[in-house]
């Protein structure tokens, strides 16, 4: 196990995993900085031969730092809050921009297991099993989290005057874009 070919598993799921961590954490430099934590994970682990399905290691890296670091975010918004009480976001002038950010304030405020199902489900457009897989759950609790997460998310924007969710954007339509 060379690094060279450490280099090539990188460059063929680096993009993936930066799409998957912004879509977990909603930030694009926090996507980075996840991905780059992963990957530096996954060398360690994959240089001792412990990888077998090298994309399904990464997705569950990438999981896993997201999480550690929403739960930091979470905390530190947290406290922002607490001292400026105004935890209000900017809207944009642009009307499908706005949902989309209405969209990912919603989903920033599901329970994290939700928030993960939700994810991995409609923005990766993984399958219930590799969502269980990923999450290191069962297909059931992948369906009850996801149809939770969706009424719950569903509820947000109902109070925000924007509909039904399933009939949003596009899940290709997130902010920041391909990257």
């Amino acid at each position: 196990m060379d690094e060279r070919s450490f280099a090539a598993i990188y460059n063929a799921h680096h993009r993936q995993a930066v799409r998957l961590a912004y879509l977990l954490v909603s930030d694009p430099d926090q996507a980075e900085d996840v991905v780059s934590e992963a990957f530096a994970k996954v060398y360690v682990r994959w240089q001792k031969g412990g990888v077998r399905d090298v994309g399904a290691y990464v997705r569950r890296a990438v999981a896993n730092e997201a999480n550690s670091r929403l739960r930091r975010r979470y905390l530190e918004r947290r406290i922002a809050s607490a001292r400026t009480g105004d935890d209000r976001g900017v809207r944009l002038l642009d009307e499908d921009a706005a949902d989309r950010d209405l969209v990912w304030q919603g989903i920033q405020r599901l329970p994290a297991k939700q928030r993960a199902a939700v994810v991995l489900r409609y923005y990766a457009d993984l399958s219930e099993a590799d969502t269980a897989e990923l999450l290191g759950c069962s297909v059931g609790t992948v369906k009850s989290n996801t149809s939770r997460g969706l009424a719950r998310l569903q509820e947000l924007l109902g109070a925000a005057g924007t509909g039904d969710v399933r009939g949003g954007p596009a899940p290709t339509q997130h902010p920041g874009g391909d990257r």
